[in-house]
Order: structure tokens, then sequence, then C-alpha cells
């Protein structure tokens, strides 16, 4: 039953995901960590991410700013690695507060026009990639981060979720390497793993249909609600 309730979980995290880029991991983590021992949560969610990822760079690539994406696609690799390889070793539950604060922070800026613009450079990306990298593979999802800079860097809706998903490609891939080397994903998860890439094609093709009908400020507001909650689920992980 545990199961059954995680694929649901899934499916509503993937679902929010297709439409503004992120929001499966906290969705996924948070609710689906009451249900499975938090590691095996962490192992199955980054599948799915990977499949949600690999769907969208296919389905946005007419949109995606190759360029930038594969500078923080490349450079967020080694810091992935060098936080999931902390998460074997360390608790990461400190580190969640001052992660959540960040986003809240930025957010409330925005809210008062004080939003700040960024550039669209390389050696900002590489920044990004940094940062991104690194939280990604410490606590599973480093979205938020990345979300907030692109949306700074001026990116619209298909660019948007485009770019989100391309960068995530190396992250993900390297998460799972040092996942099954750390004996954090295992056989086991394989069969529910499976339904899970399902899910993810799925909801990206949906989300597709439905991102053309959200006007551009409404958009921009519900991706700003999606952080807020991220920022939230964090605090009260």
């Amino acid at each position: 039953m545990e199961l059954y309730l995680f694929l649901i979980i899934a499916l509503a995290g993937s679902l929010v995901s297709a439409v503004f880029g992120l929001g499966s991991g906290f969705i996924v983590l948070s609710i689906g960590s009451l249900f499975i021992p938090i590691k095996d949560c962490i192992a199955l969610t980054t599948i799915l991410f990977m499949a949600s990822t690999f769907t969208k760079t296919i389905l946005y690539r007419q949109h995606i700013n190759w360029r930038l994406s594969a500078t923080i696609a490349i450079g967020s690799i080694p810091f992935s690695w060098l936080g999931a390889e902390t998460l074997a070793s360390i608790d990461p539950e400190p580190l969640r507060p001052l992660l959540a604060g960040f986003i809240i922070l930025s957010i409330i800026i925005s809210a008062f026009g004080l939003k700040l613009s960024l550039p669209q450079r390389t050696s900002f990306a590489l920044i990004v990639a940094a940062f991104y990298g690194y939280v990604s593979g410490l606590l599973s999802s480093g979205n938020p981060i990345k979300a907030l800079a692109l949306d700074r860097m001026g990116f619209e809706k298909q660019s948007f979720i485009g770019v989100m998903a391309t960068t995530a490609l190396g992250v993900n891939l390297i998460k799972l390497i040092s996942y099954s080397s750390n004996n954090i994903l295992r056989p086991e998860h394989y069969p529910i793993g499976t339904a899970l890439i399902m899910i993810a094609i799925l909801s990206a093709l949906t989300g597709r249909k439905l991102i053309g009908k959200i006007e551009d400020q409404r958009y921009k507001h519900g991706l700003s609600i999606i952080l807020v909650f991220s920022a939230i689920t964090l605090l009260f992980k």
C-alpha cells in the first residue's frame, strides 16, 4: 500500500513539475518520505527526476539556450558528485533552514518590486552550476536554487522548463551512479522505478499541452508559489 501511495504522490509532483519546471522534488520527497524510508525515497525520486528531465529536454529542445545549459549541466557534475558523496557520511538536516531562508528572502525581495536581473553569461552560469550541483547531490534537489537564477536571467515558460530539464541531466545521472555505488539505490528499487519512468513521460506530455494556456504573469506568480512551498517544505522536514 505504501508504494502505491508513493506512486500517486510521484504523479502529482510530476504534473506540477511538468508545468512549472520544478516542484516534484519537494512534493515527492517531503510527502513520500512519510511512507517509505528517506534514503529509499531519495533514490526513487532521482529515477523520477532522470526520466522527467530527459523527456522534457526532448520536448522543449527548440526553446533551449544550449550554451548556458551545457555550462550549467557540465559544471554541476563534479559538485553533484561531491554533494552525493557527502550525503553518505553526514546528516544534511542542519543545512535545510539556510537554503529555505535564502529562497524565501529572494521571493520577498521580488514581491516588493526589487527583482534583481542577472546576466545570461557563461561566468555566472558556472556559479549557478556549483551551487545547484552540490545542493542537488546533498539534498536530492537543488532545483530551487537553479530556478531562482534562471528566472532572474529572464527565461520564459517553455525556455525555462527546457533549460531546467537539460541542466539537470548530468546531475541526475551522477547521483544515480553515486547512490548505486553507496547502496542507496538497490535492485529492489527497479520495479517501482520503471513505473516512475512511465509517470514522468506521461506527465511531461500533459504539461506541454497545458503550458500554452497559462498567461505569462500567472505563470510567474505560480512559479513564486512553488518556490515558497519548496522553502517551507525544507523548513519542516
